[in-house]
């Protein structure tokens, strides 16, 4: 085990996986105490662990991420990616979003909802509308207003993704307007 308490961000790297009785260890080293697990990897990518980690606990502090124990990268990878380039981000969302950039921000925030919400249910309106708490109908009128903006990207699988990252990425960066 290597250890290095006395750093700005002291860290453990600790040799082999992560189950109940490493846990248990953990727990009782740290108690009380903010930690964030990497992912199991040689130990040659220690540092990419060891970076990832500290992004994890950067975001829980932020409060993009739960607070609940330990938190395990393996559960939050996904976060990790999407918020990993705050600048890139940016530039992908003028990209991807730039429809949204001359409407009122209320009617932005309606369309932003509704639109993730239909991603989210895959284009089901009855699923998108529970979701929302709108009548079906609501959800379809909207829908139409959208894809006359949205049009080529809904239609498009690869495209569609993309939209429903920025747009992942944006609803996670909401918790804290540090990130934004």
């Amino acid at each position: 085990m290597l250890v290095n308490l006395a750093d700005t961000e002291p860290h453990l790297l600790i040799p082999g996986g992560y189950g109940a009785e490493r846990a248990a260890m953990l727990s009782r080293a740290l108690p009380e105490r903010r930690h964030a697990v990497g992912l199991t990897v040689p130990l040659g990518e220690a540092a990419d662990s060891l970076r990832w980690a500290r992004r994890a606990l950067a975001l829980v502090e932020a409060g993009c991420l739960e607070d609940g124990g330990p938190t395990l990268c393996e559960r939050h990878l996904l976060e990790l990616w999407l918020l990993s380039d705050g600048p890139l981000l940016e530039q992908l969302a003028r990209r991807e979003l730039g429809a949204l950039a001359e409407m009122p921000r209320t009617r932005r925030k309606r369309v932003t909802e509704t639109l993730c919400a239909w991603l989210d249910a895959q284009g089901n309106a009855v699923e998108a509308a529970q979701r929302l708490r709108l009548h079906p109908q609501t959800v379809r009128y909207r829908m139409r207003q959208i894809s006359t903006e949205f049009d080529r990207q809904l239609a498009d699988p690869a495209a569609r993704f993309v939209l429903d990252a920025v747009l992942r990425a944006y609803r996670l960066r909401e918790r804290d307007p540090a990130l934004k």
